[in-house]
Order: structure tokens, then sequence, then C-alpha cells
């Protein structure tokens, strides 16, 4: 009888569960501002005054959410961070862009409003730098290694049906890096970490729910 009651409770628990998982998938365009790229840029190119920085790109996601809408939510950003310098000598204008992938698994909660859903997230995010366009004196900058950084955002959802949904979303990216610290033009051994990246951005898209 025990075996029985036992089986019966975890196949409740079984069909219960099933019918709990979320699959969504979605896609949107983002623009947004990397704080740390201008002030970066500006100590490599001290006569330089940057202007017009922004990021602009596209990112696709999937959702899989347990029982309580806790699960995981993968992401995929392409952005392309664009800068104008003004040289201040000169008075030449030289473009600067920038083109990364990003790659971010989340920790993922969704809160459902009836129609309205609010989703919050956390994790890792990994940017991979996938072509750098450099004209003028800045023809010789390095382009970024593969890092690793952190992501946190947050998704507002508004479905029209019971699968199609818009989308609004924020993101905020971080990056730290490590350098030496140098004293009088020496190096001095000791490192010193300081912000590579702070992008902050929003986005506008479309989601479907399949289940």
């Amino acid at each position: 009888m025990k075996k029985l009651i036992a089986m019966a409770v975890a196949a409740v628990c079984l069909v219960s569960a099933t019918f709990a998982l979320d699959f969504e998938i979605g896609a949107r365009g983002i623009m947004g501002y990397n704080m740390a790229l201008d002030s970066d840029l500006k100590t490599e190119y001290s006569k330089a005054k940057a202007e017009k920085v922004y990021d602009a790109g596209f990112g696709v996601y999937t959702n899989f959410a347990l029982f309580g809408g806790l699960g995981i939510q993968a992401e995929a950003n392409y952005i392309q961070s664009s800068m104008d310098f003004n040289d201040t000598s000169s008075g030449e204008t030289t473009p600067y862009e920038v083109r990364t992938l990003d790659l971010a698994p989340m920790v993922w909660l969704n809160l459902d409003l009836w129609k309205l859903t609010l989703g919050f997230g956390a994790g890792p995010n990994f940017s991979i730098p996938i072509g750098t366009t450099i004209a003028g004196d800045l023809r010789n900058a390095k382009k970024d290694d593969f890092k690793m950084g952190y992501i946190v955002g947050a998704d507002f959802k508004f479905y029209f049906t019971d699968h199609l949904g818009l989308v609004l979303s924020g993101r905020y990216i971080g990056e730290v890096e490590e350098r030496e610290v140098e004293l009088y033009g020496v190096k001095t051994g000791v490192p010193e970490y300081i912000p590579a990246r702070k992008t902050v951005y929003g986005g506008l898209g479309v989601e479907w729910k399949f289940f």
C-alpha cells in the first residue's frame, strides 16, 4: 500500500512539474551605451575628443522555466559600439567601431501577472570580438581579447495571445580588467583592477511561448 501511495505521489509530482514547464524564444533590437569605452579610449588617445558614442544591435534568447517561473535564460546579443573622435590638434574626425558577440547564460525568474510577465536574471557574460574597423590615428588600436564578465537584466512582457508577446528589456554588462600599476612610467608589478566595460542597453522585441 505504501508503495502504491509513493508511486501515486511521484506520478502527481511528475505530471505537475511537466505542466509547470515554460519554453519561450524571442528576438529584439538593442540600443545602448558603453560608459567605459569612452573613458578608456580617451586615455589611450589624449589628443582626441570622443563624441556620438552609442551601441546598437540585436539579440535572440530562449527561456526554459521550471515550476514557479525559475529557470535558465540563454542569450546571444550582437552589439556594435560606434564612436567619432575629433583630434583637437588637427580638427580631423576619426570613426571607431567595435563589433562584439555577447553570450550570456542567466538564472532567470519569471513572475506571471495575467497577460503581463516580469522577469529578472543574472549570470556570467562571455564577450567575443568579431570585428573592428579603425581608421586614421586609431588604426593601431588593439582588439579586445575574449573576456568574461557579468550581466544582470529585467524584462517586461505583455502577451497579445497565449503565445505571442511584446518584450521590453534592460541589461547591464560589466567587465573588470587587470593592469600593472605604473609609477613615473615604470611598471611596478603591482596589479590594479579597473572597469573595462560598463554597458547599459535597452531592447524591444517579440517573444513566442510554446507552452
